[in-house]
């Protein structure tokens, strides 16, 4: 078998990687989104629907919608509900409770006429995950990366700061924090990593790089019905 890494084997292309990481999700993303969001969702970038299988195993109703007709196709096979969603989306106006974009902004240009797009649809909440950058200047120092910068066709990179900005244009009430940290002990040897992870199970290591940034943008009462 040859040595030589590809492309394909460093870098992950999102117009098709999804295809066989059908029953990938992030539990940390799950959780925010059962602990945020209403009864029916629609899932906007869906890919094959994973999150849409997950949360209605937990009660919800969940809807998906993705620019990939593929991606469409294998989750309706997999027994999604999934359209194929262009610049508009076939609902009516606040047709779900709440809209999730998980890891879709760092894919989409322009940003605010999506966001603008999602608010019609959604009536209590919009929830948002994208990775996060605010360290990556420090990572690169440090001659790292983390595995969702290695994809082929983000074109923003938000800060904590400029996310919340971003969402401000269009939302009145916004939260943003990161979330899901990372920490370079894991890289040592087994001998030096034991210590250093109990030390951070009994909150002694504190951890301030964070690989990705969670919204809610709460929808103004006069927009419910």
């Amino acid at each position: 078998m040859s040595s030589i890494l590809t492309r394909a084997d460093i870098y992950r292309d999102t117009t098709t990687w999804y295809a066989t990481a059908a029953g990938f999700f992030s539990p940390s993303v799950l959780d925010f989104c059962r602990r945020k969001a209403g009864p029916r969702i629609l899932d906007l970038g869906c890919a094959t629907g994973t999150y849409c299988l997950e949360l209605a195993k937990c009660g919800f109703t969940c809807i998906g919608a993705d620019t990939n007709a593929d991606y469409v196709d294998k989750a309706r096979r997999r027994g999604v509900e999934a359209v194929v969603f262009r610049e508009r989306l076939p609902f009516p106006d606040h047709a779900f409770d709440t809209v999730i974009l998980i890891e879709v902004l760092e894919h989409v240009v322009p940003v605010r006429a999506l966001l603008e797009e999602v608010k019609r649809v959604a009536r209590r909440n919009v929830l948002i995950t994208v990775p996060c950058n605010d360290d990556i200047t420090f990572l690169r120092e440090q001659k790292l990366a983390y595995e969702h910068m290695l994809e082929l066709d983000h074109v923003n990179f938000f800060t904590k700061s400029s996310l919340a900005h971003e969402l401000r244009a269009t939302f009145a009430h916004v939260d943003v924090v990161a979330g899901d940290p990372i920490y370079p002990h894991r890289l040592f040897p087994w001998w030096l990593r034991k210590p250093l992870t109990l030390a951070h199970q009994i909150g002694l290591l504190k951890p301030r790089i964070f690989s990705r940034l969670y919204a809610e943008c709460r929808i103004l009462e006069t927009n419910h019905v």
